[in-house]
């Protein structure tokens, strides 16, 4: 039987498709974290150089709704960079799951409680985008430019699928607990 990996190398060599995985998530995890820096910046900054809101990040042009109204600007601002900071939660949540779990010996408590609470963030990225969507339309019938925005607030039902499908993993994981801990005992 394997030991369980205590170094990088080790689990390396023991679980090379995990680690392989984990960097992937990490390059996303790096993406999203400037996306969401990108966004803090250029929001912070428009406020001195309404410019700025030109192109606050990848075609998303809101100077119209700063020029017409700047707390509709502020709340619509907020909730995109809400949703870009959730999801790179959601991803940094993935790389400690992966850089804890062991094959070997994959239910404990630690991990049952990561994989639930990447089910809650899921969840609260759909619920946001949600919100945002509304927001968003009420905005448009109301006349104000929203230019490049519909990019940034897609996704919310396939979040709460996501949702549901990771919560029912971590309810699996939480009876794998129960039962490894019922086995140990009865050895």
């Amino acid at each position: 039987m394997k030991s369980t990996p205590t170094t990088w190398k080790e689990k390396w060599t023991q679980q090379p498709t995990l680690m392989l995985i984990t960097v992937i998530i990490w390059s996303i995890f790096i993406g999203l974290c400037i996306q969401a820096g990108t966004l803090l910046f250029t929001f912070t900054y428009s406020f001195f150089n309404p410019i700025v809101a030109q192109d606050l990040y990848e075609g998303l042009n809101l100077y119209a709704l700063l020029q017409q109204e700047v707390w509709f600007y502020g709340g619509i601002v907020t909730l995109i960079l809400s949703i870009a900071i959730l999801k790179a939660q959601l991803f940094y949540t993935m790389i400690r799951i992966f850089l804890k779990i062991d094959l070997i010996h994959p239910f404990s408590k630690e991990i049952a409680k990561m994989i639930s609470t990447l089910s809650y963030i899921a969840f609260e990225i759909g619920f946001f985008l949600l919100i945002a969507r509304g927001c968003v339309k009420w905005l448009s019938k109301r006349s104000f430019e929203l230019e490049g925005i519909q990019s940034y607030l897609s996704g919310a039902f396939e979040y709460f699928l996501i949702s549901a499908l990771i919560f029912a993993i971590a309810q699996v994981f939480k009876r794998g607990v129960e039962i490894q801990a019922e086995n140990e005992l009865t050895v």
